[in-house]
């Protein structure tokens, strides 16, 4: 028995076997709870690569699983990771209501994350982009409905994706000749623009930033939120094994100044699309541009970076959930999700606008909600550096902040409508009070998701 059959191969074979279910959406939702959940318990509490008594017998986990040639493992330092994609599955399956959101969700979102993981747990690290290969695919599927050919978005996604794929292997390709050829400078410089590129489609940094204002506007919202949560934890945590495990600390490389300039661009556009869009689900990509710049900003530190970036995962999971789920909610007694048809949402629906505005404002990091304090802690990080990159920072916020004061404006419209209908089924409005209550006391006590943060990069880094 081994880490890779219970973390990968199990939950994949679970995924298939919930496909013929799709009728029985409820069964799926609690029933993929409870498995993710149990997932989540066996990475904090199975000892890897040690003894330990099960029932009548002895059994050892080992660490690693070879598979064609190519071995794949998961460590006790990555027991973090595991219980940190599968804990996300977790709530994303907890606030998912089969009423607003396909059944297929359920399965399709579980094969994600263990391709996610998969390629998180690749040795040679470089064929994980293959996988996020097959994670484009799974993506297509999950935001496409049956029926439905895929919006332009998705399939700008799915290019994209094909494309960092294919210039990950292609530069990973070039620096094997890089050890025969000690010395080219030429080769090396080559080969890490080449990677740099296929990093920058992978993680759509500017300029391949198109598809997600796109997937936000055309694709239904809660599949969106659930997307942009994973999704790019996924690949930031491809990109740290890159960072941390091919030696790019050491080796004399200035990967710091181009992960800076990268994540002013993108807090910088992500500041503006909020300002100028006037469509919800724009705004809710303008955010997770944002977030990407930050997230770029957090990994320019390294080490001392990464326990500020995943307490921002954490952060921009509730978030993203709680934005999310109004969001589907809202779209059910809105024409279209243009922002003019949310006038006066908030004397319509008090809850559900309530959800919007603290998952938006958390995200844009206004004072004592949860992001504040993280963002703060990464400004503080960066004070050492030039000050140019702490004004973006300033400046980005600035805008979301605007953003996010014309959509409250517009929630709070005087219209003179009565409630038509009462959006949100109780179990949903629950989960909408009890995430904004979260986001506040997580503003005013952000101790505790530093913990986390810190435990997850310490076990992670193995430091």
């Amino acid at each position: 028995m081994s880490t890779p059959i219970i973390w990968i191969l199990l939950p994949l074979l679970v995924a298939g076997l919930e496909l013929p279910l799709l009728r029985y959406s409820r069964i799926l939702k609690w029933g993929g709870s409870a498995f993710s959940l149990s997932l989540v318990l066996s990475a904090l509490v199975l000892p890897v690569s040690e003894s330990f008594h099960l029932l009548f017998w002895e059994v050892r986990l080992a660490d690693q699983l070879l598979i064609f040639g190519r071995r794949f493992i998961l460590s006790a330092g990555d027991r973090s990771v595991v219980a940190l994609l599968f804990f996300l599955h977790f709530f994303w399956l907890l606030i998912y209501n089969p009423k607003n959101v396909p059944a297929y969700f359920v399965p399709f979102s579980l094969a994600g994350v263990v391709l996610i993981l998969t390629a998180y747990a690749v040795d040679p690290i470089f064929y994980g982009a293959l996988f996020f290969a097959f994670l484009a695919l799974i993506n297509v599927v999950l935001l496409s409905p049956p029926g439905k050919e895929p919006t332009p978005g998705v399939l700008r996604l799915l290019i994209y994706q094909i494309l960092g794929m294919l210039f990950i292997l292609f530069a990973a390709w070039l620096a094997s000749w890089i050890d025969l050829n000690r010395g080219d400078q030429l080769m090396s410089s080559r080969s890490l623009l080449i990677l740099a590129l296929g990093f920058s489609f992978l993680l759509a940094i500017f300029p391949f930033i198109s598809w997600i204002p796109m997937v936000g506007e055309r694709n239904h919202p809660f599949l969106v939120g659930y997307l942009f949560n994973t999704y790019f934890l996924g690949a930031f945590l491809f990109g740290s094994r890159f960072i941390t495990e091919g030696g790019w600390l050491t080796g004399g490389i200035n990967l710091q100044t181009p992960l800076q300039i990268a994540g002013v661009l993108m807090l910088g556009f992500g500041g503006v699309l909020a300002v100028y869009s006037r469509h919800l689900g724009r705004i809710s990509s303008a955010l997770i541009i944002a977030e990407i710049g930050r997230s770029l900003l957090a990994f320019s530190l390294f080490l001392g970076g990464f326990p500020i970036y995943f307490a921002m995962v954490v952060i921009q999971a509730l978030a993203l959930g709680v934005w999310s789920l109004a969001l589907s909610n809202l779209q059910n007694g809105l024409a279209d999700l243009e922002l003019g048809s949310a006038a006066g949402a908030a004397h319509q629906w008090p809850l559900i606008s309530s959800g919007l505005v603290v998952g938006y404002f958390t995200l844009a990091g206004l004072p004592f909600l949860a992001g504040f304090p993280i963002y703060l802690s990464l400004g503080s990080a960066l004070k050492l550096y030039p000050g140019w990159i702490n004004g973006a920072l300033v400046l980005g916020t600035l805008g979301l902040l605007i953003g996010g004061l014309r959509i409250l404006g517009v929630l709070l419209e005087d219209t003179g409508s009565e409630p038509s209908l009462i959006l949100g089924e109780r179990f949903d409005r629950g989960l909408i009070i009890a995430l904004n209550g979260l986001l506040v006391l997580l503003g005013l006590f952000p101790q505790f998701v530093y913990l986390i943060a810190r435990v997850i990069s310490h076990l992670m880094l193995g430091s």
